[in-house]
């Protein structure tokens, strides 16, 4: 996740903070001392409150961050790498490979997390009740109650929340169609997330300031399912595809050319992409990312000061499945993939290649399927 500030690192894996997390954070806290904790304990003055206010929220989100933390530890348990856990706007979300994930390994991990929940707002509560100090009753009081709320909400079977990815295990177990269960699961994430949305319109028309919340949550949710299901459909076409059967021969050019020279033979060839090469190869230049050059140093500046190194490119090789080349084209955000052989260049693979054939097989696949 972008603009994500690494805090500190646990079990191997950083825990970063998104800058939204602070807009929630301050809202919570601003939430909790001017109204939820006057209505429930009217007892204490407004520096209290306050003071509260910024404890019990910080505790909300360790809250959260050790529901994510559950589920990362058993991934790892599973084997399952785990690269980061990220604090921003809608509370956390585990970076984790699911790579080939086992249904009954989705499964465990999905559940792990609001089974930690409900077993944290087990310890607030009782440390609620034990009453060993005024102001920790009424943190207590809350963070029980958020807990409980958060285990609950989570567990509603729609993708992307963990009841969700928890059903999506179950369905794929049964139905041995990730696609398909992926499908079902988000379909009901959607309908969970579209009635959200009318619940917070609903509030908002009756005066209720946190409708707003609930619409916001609602759109991500959605989003999320939706782009999920997109990436499934998207793995579940590319893996049957080599890199061999879509790559092509690069457009060459030398590392010295200069660039003026470059623009006036490549400039109306409607070519973006190209291969830097003299002895061997150096690098990918894509005109669509050249920043504009002033006409000074046109004449001086050549294609290779303007390419992307080798050495900070991730290659494909002619084996590799297609998918593999698009999640590198993705992550990398580069729109052109060297496929090396024995360390020598042998062809190249593109973004629109890939999109291409996804639009071909999807349009192919809708037809079959009304055929049939």
């Amino acid at each position: 996740m972008h603009r994500a500030t690494k805090l500190f690192r646990i079990f191997g894996i950083d825990v970063k903070l998104h800058y939204t997390w602070w807009f929630v954070f301050i809202f919570i806290a601003w939430s909790l001392a001017s109204s939820f904790f006057p209505h429930y304990f009217p007892e204490y003055t407004t520096t209290e409150y306050w003071i509260m206010g910024i404890v019990a929220s910080a505790l909300l989100f360790v809250s959260v961050l050790l529901h994510e933390l559950a589920h990362s530890l058993v991934a790892k348990a599973k084997n399952i790498k785990v690269d980061s856990i990220t604090l921003f706007f809608f509370g956390g979300v585990a970076s984790i490979s699911k790579e080939d994930m086992k249904p009954s390994s989705e499964f465990f991990m999905a559940i792990a997390g609001p089974l930690f929940s409900i077993f944290l707002g087990g310890v607030f509560y009782v440390l609620h009740i034990l009453d060993i100090n005024g102001m920790w009753t009424a943190i207590t009081f809350y963070l029980y109650q958020l807990n409980f709320i958060l285990a609950a909400f989570n567990l509603v079977p729609g993708y992307p929340l963990d009841g969700g990815r928890a059903l999506r295990a179950i369905l794929y177990a049964y139905y041995k169609d990730i696609t398909k269960a992926t499908r079902i699961a988000a379909g009901l994430g959607k309908l969970f997330a579209g009635f959200l949305i009318v619940l917070g319109l609903v509030s908002l028309f009756s005066g209720i300031g946190t409708g707003l919340w609930f619409v916001l949550l609602g759109g991500f949710l959605y989003f999320i399912a939706n782009i999920s299901y997109q990436q499934v459909v998207i793995k579940s076409i590319l893996d049957k595809i080599t890199v061999q059967e879509l790559s092509t021969k690069p457009t060459i050019v030398s590392p010295t050319l200069k660039f003026v020279d470059f623009m006036k033979k490549y400039g109306n060839s409607g070519k973006t992409t190209f291969i830097v090469k003299g002895k061997s190869f150096s690098g990918v230049l894509d005109i669509n990312r050249i920043q504009r050059i002033s006409p000074k140093m046109k004449d001086l500046v050549t294609v290779q000061q303007l390419s992307v190194s080798l050495h900070k490119i991730k290659t494909v090789s002619l084996k590799d499945t297609a998918y593999t080349a698009f999640k590198l084209i993705t992550t990398q955000n580069i729109e052109i993939l060297p496929v090396m052989h024995k360390k020598s260049l042998v062809s190249v693979i593109t973004r629109q290649s890939l999109t291409n054939r996804l639009m071909w097989e999807t349009k192919f696949h809708t037809i079959r399927k009304r055929k049939a």
